[in-house]
């Protein structure tokens, strides 16, 4: 796909995916907007060294073992939501639901208790800031970018340094 005068390839296939990973020197990263790399910072955006460093890191959490172990977490999670939509059709007799608000609830749940030791209801304000900087990026992305733009001292910069300090 083209991403204005710059060609992009987005790949599906797990298998390339790795083969990429594994040889992550001979594949170049995405140059992209300077607002953008502050507010992205991690897997997706390190290149060398660092790269390496981060992925030796994260790796071991997901082998199958350490997988398994997360089970009763990913247990928990679902049966509390399931609850909930039982107590909410009980309550209404029966109603449509949307479910993506407990969906996106369910994961920060999943990662607050194998992570944290936490519920998501625990670690409720980290997760609002993850989100708040999810648009921040978003709004980013949308818009032009204009060099030496960082430079001026706007609300959406403030909010990025805030978010980044708490």
């Amino acid at each position: 796909m083209w991403f204005g005068p710059t060609p992009r390839v987005n790949i599906m296939n797990p298998d390339q995916i790795k083969a990429i990973f594994t040889r992550i020197n001979d594949f170049q990263k995405v140059n992209s907007i300077p607002l953008a790399r502050l507010l992205i910072v991690g897997l997706a955006t390190l290149e060398g060294e660092k790269w390496a460093k981060h992925r030796k890191l994260i790796n071991p959490a997901f082998h199958q073992e350490k997988l398994k172990l997360m089970l009763p977490a990913f247990y928990l999670s679902c049966i509390e939501i399931i609850t909930k939509w039982e107590k909410q059709m009980s309550v209404e007799g029966s109603s449509e639901l949307d479910v993506w608000p407990y969906l996106a609830n369910l994961t920060s749940d999943v990662i607050s208790r194998t992570a944290f030791g936490s519920s998501y209801e625990e670690g409720r304000r980290i997760f609002q800031l993850q989100a708040e900087l999810a648009e921040l990026t978003m709004q980013v992305f949308r818009s032009v970018h204009i060099p030496g733009w960082r430079y001026i001292h706007i609300s959406l910069h403030w909010k990025h340094s805030y978010i980044h300090v708490i």
